[in-house]
């Protein structure tokens, strides 16, 4: 499918899939579909999008970057880099923390340290996302009760 085509059908994606995948055109005319990395993922966040390629759905869980997916994946949509990938996560308005209401899930949940809570005078502080220190397995995608959360 030409890239105007999917761009048409598809809009912007902004799903992610899995770990050390190819840029997204080239992903899409690489995967065959099989689902190999679905079936091998421990955590099971790897899922089908609607149109059967592979998507993370970080409500399931979190990326544990096993490498289990990238083992798995025989036609090569998955290669093997430094960097599983560039996502790190997002703290959007309708955080608790953000609003004055105590709620520190997802720092209790980053396992990297990489959300953090500096305090300040007479309170508690908003969160704080360390890019440097993020993975972005989205480990605090799924612990937010407001779904305030998102990996870019």
């Amino acid at each position: 499918m030409d890239k105007e085509r999917r761009s048409f059908l598809w809009g912007n994606r902004s799903e992610i899939r899995p770990p050390w995948a190819l840029e997204l055109e080239q992903f899409l005319e690489t995967c065959t579909r099989c689902h190999d990395c679905i079936t091998v993922c421990p955590t099971n966040i790897i899922t089908p999008d609607s149109f059967k390629y592979p998507l993370l759905d970080f409500s399931k869980g979190e990326c544990t970057f096993c490498r289990k997916c990238l083992a798995a994946c025989k036609p090569q949509a998955l290669v093997d880099a430094d960097k599983p990938w560039n996502h790190i996560a997002e703290i959007k308005d309708r955080c608790l923390a953000l609003k004055g209401i105590l709620c520190r899930l997802c720092g209790d949940e980053c396992e990297a340290r990489a959300i953090t809570f500096p305090p300040q005078l007479a309170s508690f502080g908003p969160p704080v996302v360390s890019p440097a220190n993020c993975t972005g397995c989205g480990a605090c995608v799924r612990q937010c009760p407001t779904k305030a959360i998102f990996l870019r």
